[in-house]
Parts: C-alpha cells; sequence; structure tokens
C-alpha cells in the first residue's frame, strides 16, 4: 500500500472517510490539523467506548533531535499492544 499525500484532518469530510473506511491509511502516514504547517504521524483508529464512533490517533510534532520520531514509536507500541 502506498501512502497518501499529506491530508487534513480537519477537514470534515476527509476525517468522516478515514472514519468511515473510505480512506484507508498506514501507520506512518503523514496528515495536518488545520493550517499549522507541522505534519502529524497517523498511529491508528481507537473505538469510543459505548459508541461507533472512532478517534484517530496521531503523534504531533514534538520539536527537534528526534523527539518526533521516538514519541511515534512509543504510541505505536501502546496501540498495538492494547485489548
Amino acid at each position: 500500500m502506498l501512502y497518501l499525500k499529506t491530508l487534513n484532518l480537519w477537514d470534515t469530510s476527509t476525517a468522516l472517510a478515514i472514519e468511515h473506511g473510505q480512506i484507508k491509511l498506514q501507520r506512518g502516514q503523514w496528515l495536518q490539523c488545520g493550517e499549522n504547517d507541522k505534519k502529524c504521524r497517523f498511529v491508528g483508529l481507537g473505538l469510543h467506548k459505548g459508541s461507533d464512533s472512532k478517534s484517530v490517533w496521531v503523534v504531533h510534532y514534538q520539536g527537534l533531535n528526534g523527539n518526533t520520531m521516538k514519541k511515534f514509536r512509543s504510541s505505536c507500541k501502546i496501540y498495538t499492544s492494547r485489548s
């Protein structure tokens, strides 16, 4: 599967398409939130308790020195270890 161009999560139609599975993202896909020029990375989708609604797990820019990659890797471990 190929990565998509950077998508804006604040675009309602994009967010709904992701939530409903019309747009499939792979872990690590670059995303954007609004007009911010800093990109975030997709970790996964999580269900809200007692609801069919999903939340999008992303890691936002964490500054320099590889902090974003460290946070992304740790978030992926947490996401994949959920029961």
